[in-house]
């Protein structure tokens, strides 16, 4: 039988591995996020969209928490009344498949909102820029819009 024998680790070993121990217990910094694309106006906690399909397609949204999916025929308008903030609202073109390597599939949104009526607009459109499609919007309870 064989006896186990032991060895010493060298000071600065020990010192570095502690140190690595310390830094992975450290909690992660928050990553930068980017702006808001604007800020609307909120009454009551809720909101108006009204959204507006410039597409030759149909194109399926959904206020998350607020609508189920639906469609929006080419050329036409829906206003969506009430929604709670926050509001996510995603879409995309219900008859064609998203293909990011050829460009196809792709929306872009254009947003405007009616600091009167506090109304936000977005209009859809078709896009073959990878730099331009959108599928989601965020709406915060302070009215900050962020475009995914």
């Amino acid at each position: 039988m064989r006896a186990k024998s032991w060895s010493l680790l060298p000071l600065f070993f020990l010192a570095t591995a502690s140190s690595v121990l310390t830094a992975q217990q450290q909690p992660l910094s928050a990553q930068p996020v980017s702006p808001p694309m604007m800020t609307i106006p909120i009454q009551q906690e809720e909101i108006t969209v009204r959204l507006v399909n410039e597409t030759t397609d149909f194109v399926t949204y959904e206020a998350l928490g607020d609508t189920q999916p639906r469609t929006l025929t080419a050329g036409n308008e829906i206003i969506l009344q009430n929604l709670n903030t926050p509001a996510s609202l995603t879409f995309f073109y219900r008859d064609i498949p998203k293909d990011r390597q050829i460009g196809d599939g792709l929306l872009q949104a254009v947003l405007d909102v009616d600091n009167d009526t506090g109304i936000l607009t977005i209009v859809i459109r078709p896009t073959t820029s990878l730099d331009a499609d959108v599928s989601n919007i965020t709406i915060e309870p302070n009215g900050n819009v962020f475009v995914f």
